[in-house]
């Protein structure tokens, strides 16, 4: 809705003149320095006179719908998780800031990347932990810790809104962040967080090394032989790992993705390691490391678009226990004679 058709919305239901629900929405947008829409206050000047116009005109966009490469998105949902703000300097000797938003609603949930000046937003406490926003002109990519995150265009925006909708905080953060992992055959997985148990049984080929930007952690774009961050210009490269392979249990098998310190630890050599072996080796030397290796993980399932089938993204590494195994595999035959 434009702004007029906003304006003209709120005055068909209050008595109000047009000149002053101007100065309300002018004044409501001074009052959240200028980081919400024009549009944006007026619709939260209509909220406070008791009307709900987000309610009657948005279109909802399901989160487990985002895929990476979307851009001109408008999403809404609630904010059941921020990290820490975080400061950092970059190479000019400038200052930024960084924290991250959680967003979530009944369908999945989506990591959001605040920076600079739209930390300002968690500062001020005009968003928080709770509060349901709308973001308008976001844009997705893939994410270094697996999945997709979004990202505010440069005229994005985030707004407060009425959603009683959607779930609360505590059940989002409960339901995608609960510090239980339910074990599960790999057969009977479906989108959530899990532990499970198996071989790794072949490894793909790829780069396995890729550049991130040391301040910010995003993947680099390489232009005319230099690294270069979208949000911190030109850099100095550092590296991250990424191996990815089929995990299978005997009921069934899942492409399993491991990042970072977990790509290192099933390996079991660090970065420097496989950066000293040459390229077109590195595929064998992780091959006699990895398969056959019998593992516990615990992480999430989530469904990759481009291979059209779920995956596990890996949080943490397990070697297997074979005692504990024989243990747990015990009481769930006990468990299951007593039914």
């Amino acid at each position: 809705m434009s702004l007029e058709d906003i304006l003209q919305e709120i005055q068909k239901s209050t008595n109000l003149a047009k000149e002053e629900l101007e100065a309300k929405i002018e004044e409501k947008q001074k009052e959240l320095s200028g980081l919400v829409s024009i549009e944006g206050a007026a619709y939260l000047v209509a909220t406070e006179l008791g009307l709900d116009l987000l309610g009657k005109k948005r279109r909802k966009f399901e989160i487990k719908n985002i895929s990476s490469g979307l851009k001109n998105l408008t999403l809404y949902g609630r904010i059941f998780k921020v990290s820490p703000i975080v400061e950092f300097q970059r190479q000019d000797g400038s200052s930024g800031k960084v924290s991250n938003i959680f967003l979530g609603d009944d369908t999945g949930f989506v990591r959001a990347p605040l920076w600079n000046e739209q930390v300002d937003l968690i500062e001020e406490g005009t968003i928080k932990v709770g509060d349901a926003i709308q973001i308008i002109n976001a844009m997705s990519r893939d994410s270094i810790y697996g999945g997709t995150e979004i990202v505010l265009g440069k005229y994005g925006k985030i707004n407060p809104i009425e959603a009683p909708e959607l779930p609360s905080a505590e059940d989002l953060d409960k339901k995608y962040f609960g510090k239980g992992f339910e074990r599960r055959d790999i057969k009977n997985l479906g989108p959530g967080s899990y532990e499970i148990s198996g071989t790794i049984v072949q490894i793909f080929r790829g780069r396995f090394l890729f550049e991130t930007c040391p301040i910010c952690k995003t993947t680099l774009k390489k232009k005319d032989d230099k690294f270069v961050c979208v949000q911190d210009g030109e850099v100095e490269p550092k590296h991250s790992m990424l191996l990815a392979g089929i995990l299978d249990d005997g009921t069934s098998n899942i492409r399993t993705v491991f990042f970072r310190e977990n790509a290192e630890s099933l390996l079991g050599a660090s970065i420097d390691d496989l950066l000293a072996i040459d390229e077109e080796k590195r595929h064998d030397f992780i091959n006699e490391r990895v398969v056959g290796k019998e593992l516990v993980l615990q992480g999430r399932v989530k469904k990759n678009k481009v291979f059209n089938r779920e995956e596990f993204i890996v949080s943490k590494v397990k070697p297997l226990n074979v005692s504990e195994e024989s243990k747990r595999l015990a009481e769930e035959l006990e468990l299951k004679q007593g039914e």
